[in-house]
């Protein structure tokens, strides 16, 4: 069995402490996600000869693309790999992106799991975060994504902010609990080189992250979910009884996995690769027909 990982590279925002590999500029989608259909023609030998069962759109933020991309993304997947049946197929996506269209039409092209970057249900900590959406708007997609139709849903939230306090953060997560979800990933907020966060400690107008508070946030993120009775499965990740990522899981499991887009790493068995971190250059070299893989 393996995995297929799509990095979508693009953003609406940037939000102030991530360092993954994205652009604001949405100019090249169109060219970028041509260039993603010729990259999974070219690596469909990857997975030497294994059956796919899961299909990963992470990102960057995959929501900003159109229906019909995300249909021809997966129509090349099933065109050049043998995909299970009932194969996970994820989709990261901000809360703003989503609508009851929007999210019918995912659902009718075979999404059948979401992942939502909520990070938080308090507005003041999204504007700190330079985040796109409200509280509101999160609230509002994940009842729409269940009334859709989608029984997978998880979300992201993100614990360790300077300025949350513990009945805060105890409340977010019960909160969480409440919702019509059964996964939760819980991430603790890092200041990474290079990131607008890391510039401002530098110059005194932001709080660096503080371990202790995260650590205390981190022992009431197990507490709720233990009472909850969710399995606490892997470092961040929580879920109802059973419902693990299959995706995620496959990378602790050392399966093949092949990582498709600008900056995506991939896993044979053998060795590790990963794409170039440049958009421009990964649209040159694949339409050269070069490699885009660099190899550990």
């Amino acid at each position: 069995m393996a995995g297929i990982y799509i990095h979508i590279p693009f953003c609406k925002k940037a939000c102030f402490y991530c360092d993954f590999h994205f652009s604001v500029s949405l100019a090249l989608q169109d060219q970028l996600v041509a260039a993603i259909v010729q990259e999974i023609e070219n690596r469909k030998s990857f997975v030497q000869g294994e059956v796919v069962e899961s299909i990963y759109f992470g990102g960057g933020t995959p929501s900003v693309l159109r229906i019909d991309q995300v249909k021809t993304i997966l129509q090349a997947v099933h065109q050049n790999f043998k995909v299970v049946d009932h194969a996970e197929i994820t989709f990261e996506c901000n809360p703003d992106d989503l609508n009851l269209p929007f999210l019918r039409e995912l659902y009718a092209c075979g999404i059948n799991r979401l992942s939502i970057g909520i990070q938080s249900f308090n507005d003041d900590h999204l504007k700190w975060m330079n985040r796109s959406h409200t509280n509101n708007q999160s609230e509002q997609c994940i009842a729409d994504a269940s009334r859709v139709g989608f029984k997978d849903i998880t979300i992201d939230l993100i614990y360790g902010i300077p300025q949350m306090g513990i009945d805060a953060w105890r409340k977010t997560v019960e909160k969480a609990l409440e919702l019509p979800v059964n996964h939760l990933s819980a991430y603790s907020l890092t200041m990474e080189e290079n990131t607008p966060y890391h510039k401002l400690v530098a110059q005194k107008k932001y709080q660096k992250p503080n371990d202790d508070l995260a650590s205390e946030h981190y022992a009431i993120l197990e507490e709720c979910t233990q009472a909850a009775g969710w399995e606490h499965y892997e470092v961040s990740n929580f879920c109802k009884v059973g419902n693990y990522s299959r995706h995620n899981t496959s990378y602790w499991q050392n399966k093949v996995y092949l990582g498709i887009g600008p900056s995506a790493h991939s896993f044979d068995k053998k060795a590790r690769y990963w794409n170039v971190s440049n958009n421009k250059q990964y649209l040159e070299k694949t339409k050269a027909s070069e490699d885009t893989f660099e190899k550990e």
